[in-house]
């Protein structure tokens, strides 16, 4: 008996270390998909229903085709012709199930053209909310804050953390 409880523990340990590295996986596919101007592979991430939240200020997109709609306009085509770079840090996760949160860093470079150089030209706090879609991870919800002198991206981090530790010690 002693050895089915650890395959069983084994399996489950398994099975949480490959949510973690396709969570990873999902994550980090949005940043390049999204600066190859591949709106589909971008926002096939999103579940059909999911919201992408990225400006406090503005109405999230809701939905699978908006994200991908909103990746077509011609406000993220003049970033990416420019050369920008999406980048996400790597992710904090905490999974529960078939749901999981993750908090990233999310940092968008462009390109001078003057000089040819890059500079940081937005950083983010970005919190992913994310559940199983049949045997794939996909996003219900990403919030993006600015770190500015709002709070928005600081409030964000804080609430985001406090969820996780919290949900840790259950």
């Amino acid at each position: 008996m002693e050895t089915l409880t650890n395959v069983a523990e084994l399996e489950s340990r398994l099975r949480r270390v490959e949510d973690e590295l396709a969570i990873r996986q999902l994550i980090l596919t949005y940043g390049p998909a999204a600066d190859a101007g591949l709106a589909e592979v971008a926002s096939s991430l999103w579940a059909e229903d999911g919201l992408y939240d990225w400006d406090a200020a503005g109405d999230p997109h809701v939905g699978r085709a908006e994200v991908g709609a909103m990746l077509r306009t011609d406000g993220h085509t003049g970033l990416i012709s420019r050369g920008a770079a999406h980048f996400a840090g790597p992710p904090l996760i905490t999974l529960a199930g078939d749901v999981a949160t993750a908090l990233t860093y999310s940092l968008i470079m462009l390109r001078d053209p003057d000089s040819g150089r890059y500079f940081l030209w937005r950083v983010s706090a970005a919190r992913w909310d994310l559940s199983r879609v049949g045997a794939t991870w996909r996003v219900h919800r990403r919030t993006n804050r600015l770190l500015d002198d709002t709070g928005a991206g600081r409030v964000l981090f804080g609430e985001t953390l406090q969820e996780m530790f919290e949900s840790e010690e259950k």
